[in-house]
């Protein structure tokens, strides 16, 4: 099971054996490795072979003559990753049954994502604003945090989660001296020692840096609002009078003594703080010797978020970069054919457009039609179809709105959330427990009363309409996929634009 986890990858890591030909000759292989896996763990060592990783730089954005623009990007060999597999299935399993990662953490775990993580936030800002209060967020930074943990304080840490005997021992070798290369082509170059950090590009690597990190949440007591997504933390506090700001600069110099004394280093230069609501006394914040610069949008896990929480600069951002994608599709491909370059709208374009929508999904018209513009203007620019209306072209294509599909995509993080198959707890949506609604099905959810239009519009609010009618057949669906299918069949016309 270890190995059809792998991607079928043909790059080979320092042992010269790639994940590919490791799938494809994966029967044959799997007694040696079981005897070195076996070996490796009774002895607490592991093969010198894999303590090294090749790094490839992959440029990211600026100028290509500046090192700091390009990310390293680790491979470690593959026979390694599928020890480390069955070391973190376990590890997780025991991690997880006994409560030890914090709720807060959404980063590398199963059933979390970015957007279970701004839904939780955005819930809790929302709720703020309806009661007339106003909210102060610190987004921190830290510095090269994966390649600064210290080896030793991760042990001890380790410890401190009831690891030991022969696993233990086996991480402190897993730890103990690497090295990497950097690969550009077939060129290498001279070997350098790795003396902290989590091992990139590894199965572990993620899940260790997640434990070294766990214990930040207990530094900021129950006044405050913190959420993890792996190194990004975000701390905030929901602002009933000036005073309560006072919690949030104690938090954060709480925050700055905890970096200190774990020896990972805050980028002071990236942190900022987000005010939110119209009655926000604006206070400045301190972290160490620097001012956090104060901002009214900011990006947080990819999804601009605003003061107002009405999400207009995000998707304005959005539109203008799906317009400039969709364009370069139709220049740079030679093809004409409609069903080959609508293909590639859906994988370059149509991601940018639906990402967390659940977050930011617009009711107002003018953003509805501005993100489907660009659905629109690109169909029509296809062979032959201009002359059809939309509603035509999409029937031609098979597709849906980019309404439509945002309106299935909540429906569907609902489902997820009522089914447990999503970290968030279902405490957050208004259950019916007084029996209000007697027709339709078992899981009907209240509108409560609201006073502002950012919790009126907000995921838990916005569903309602749409979920409660809903017949019972498609909300007690066995699973996800039964409920998607009869998802598709209904008719969402009354609930969309377009």
């Amino acid at each position: 099971m270890a190995i059809k986890k792998l991607k079928p990858k043909p790059s080979a890591g320092p042992d010269g054996l790639s994940a590919e030909f490791i799938t494809n000759v994966a029967r044959g292989v799997c007694l040696p490795l079981v005897s070195i896996f076996c070996q490796s763990f009774q002895s607490s060592v592991i093969p010198d072979m894999w303590r090294k990783a090749y790094v490839t730089p992959v440029f990211k954005k600026g100028s290509a003559c500046d090192v700091k623009n390009y990310r390293p990007i680790s491979l470690t060999c593959t026979c390694c990753k599928v020890m480390e597999t069955f070391i973190k299935e376990q590890l997780l399993e025991y991690l997880l049954s006994a409560g030890l990662i914090s709720r807060h953490q959404h980063g590398f775990l199963a059933r979390h994502s970015t957007c279970s993580q701004l839904i939780e936030c955005t819930n809790d800002w929302t709720i703020a604003l309806n009661s007339r209060n106003s909210v102060d967020v610190a987004y921190i930074d830290f510095s090269k945090a994966f390649d600064t943990v210290s080896h030793p304080k991760l042990i001890s840490k380790l410890k401190s989660f009831g690891i030991g005997g022969k696993l233990l021992a086996w991480f402190s070798d897993y730890l103990k001296n690497r090295s990497q290369v950097v690969r550009v082509g077939n060129c290498l170059s001279t070997e350098s020692p790795v003396i902290s950090g989590v091992p990139q590009g590894s199965v572990l690597g993620p899940i260790l840096f997640l434990l070294f990190i766990n214990d930040i949440v207990d530094e900021f007591g129950d006044f405050l609002g913190v959420k993890l997504f792996a190194d990004d933390v975000k701390i905030y506090v929901i602002i009933k009078d000036v005073v309560d700001t006072d919690m949030l600069q104690d938090g954060l110099n709480k925050l700055l003594a905890w970096s200190l004394k774990w020896q990972l280093i805050l980028a002071e230069n990236k942190c900022q703080v987000l005010h939110i609501g119209g009655r926000n006394p604006m206070r400045s914040y301190v972290v160490g010797q620097s001012t956090l610069p104060d901002c009214f949008d900011c990006v947080d896990l990819g999804v601009t978020v605003d003061s107002d929480l009405k999400f207009n600069n995000h998707i304005s951002n959005i539109v203008n970069k799906a317009f400039q994608r969709s364009s370069l599709i139709l220049r740079c491909f030679k093809t004409r054919d409609p069903a080959v370059l609508f293909r590639a709208f859906v994988v370059y374009v149509r991601p940018i457009l639906e990402y967390c929508s659940q977050v930011w999904n617009p009711v107002y018209i003018g953003n509805i039609r501005k993100i489907e513009s660009v659905q629109r203007s690109f169909t029509r620019r296809l062979f032959g179809f201009s002359k059809l209306t939309y509603e035509q072209r999409l029937s031609a294509l098979k597709a849906e709105s980019l309404e439509l599909r945002r309106l299935k995509s909540d429906l569907i993080f609902l489902f997820n959330v009522f089914s447990d198959k999503s970290v968030i707890d279902s405490s957050i949506l208004p259950r019916d427990t007084r029996g209000i609604c007697t027709r339709g099905h078992s899981l009907k959810l209240v509108k409560n009363h609201c006073v502002s239009n950012c919790r009126l519009h907000s995921f838990p609010v916005r569903c309602i309409n749409v979920w409660n009618v809903l017949p019972s057949n498609i909300v007690e669906s066995s699973n996800l996929a039964v409920f998607k299918h009869r998802l598709h069949d209904y008719d969402f016309s009354e609930f969309c634009l377009f």
